[in-house]
């Protein structure tokens, strides 16, 4: 079995979710001396107790640097960054799925999309090419923003993303569902009964390629009434380990 999850807001919560509660959470995160993310103790056993049972893939959008950050999913064996982009198979960059997104990565126009989100009204902060996978913005105004990429980028070539005041542009061949497809079918050469767990139309892709797709049910996805809700990273690892007690006792 094979667990998938997102990161951000399925998994980890920054210190402005949690809302002054800090003594009920467990750092994940530090930058600059700051603690950033949390997660709760209890759904901190939980994992713990997954990674010793199952084959658990952190899937992310963040870039390696923002990843490597999050210190309890380093030991995995594999994990998607990058939206994608980028597989990690202990630790290192798998160099076949490498090869194969440079060679996508090149017939897309990177420096017109980067020029259209110059011109993005309510910029917060110059956009920025992440890891040479996609390009991201923060703005203040996203209804403004959504507005003028859906008018200037073709969405059949683009994933378009918005997700509080952060704007991402990403090829659409890059998905974690693609990355994810990659590792169970060709890295791992199985098709294993694969879980994933995501909350943002980033996540679709993985979700719809697993066995089981479980959503947070506050989540941008709650009307897809295809997917598992759960109230909280808790509730989505308490169905993860269901399922597993279910398959070793059959």
């Amino acid at each position: 079995m094979i667990f998938a999850t997102d990161l951000d807001n399925t998994m980890i919560f920054s210190h402005r979710t949690i809302a002054g509660n800090k003594d009920m959470f467990h750092c994940v995160e530090r930058y600059q001396g700051r603690e950033i993310t949390y997660m709760t103790f209890s759904a901190v056993q939980k994992l713990k107790f997954l990674m010793n049972r199952m084959l658990v893939i952190p899937a992310t959008t963040r870039s390696l640097t923002q990843f490597n950050r999050v210190h309890l999913f380093q030991d995995t064996k594999y994990a998607i960054i990058d939206n994608g982009g980028v597989i990690l198979h202990n630790g290192r960059i798998d160099p076949s799925w490498d090869n194969h997104v440079n060679t996508i990565l090149n017939r897309y126009d990177f420096e017109k999309v980067y020029h259209v989100f110059t011109t993005l009204p309510t910029l917060l902060s110059s956009p920025k090419i992440i890891d040479e996978k996609f390009i991201f913005a923060k703005v203040d105004d996203i209804d403004s923003c959504k507005k003028v990429l859906k008018y200037e980028l073709d969405t059949k070539i683009w994933q378009l993303s918005f997700q509080g005041k952060k704007v991402y542009a990403i090829p659409a061949e890059i998905t974690k569902g693609n990355a994810l497809k990659y590792i169970n079918e060709y890295l791992l050469n199985e098709n294993q009964t694969t879980i994933a767990a995501g909350d943002s139309n980033l996540d679709i892709s993985m979700l719809e390629y697993s066995n089981y797709g479980i959503i947070p049910s506050d989540c941008e996805l709650k009307a897809l009434n295809k997917f598992v809700k759960a109230e909280s990273a808790d509730s989505i690892l308490d169905f993860v380990i269901n399922l597993i007690k279910k398959s070793s006792s059959l």
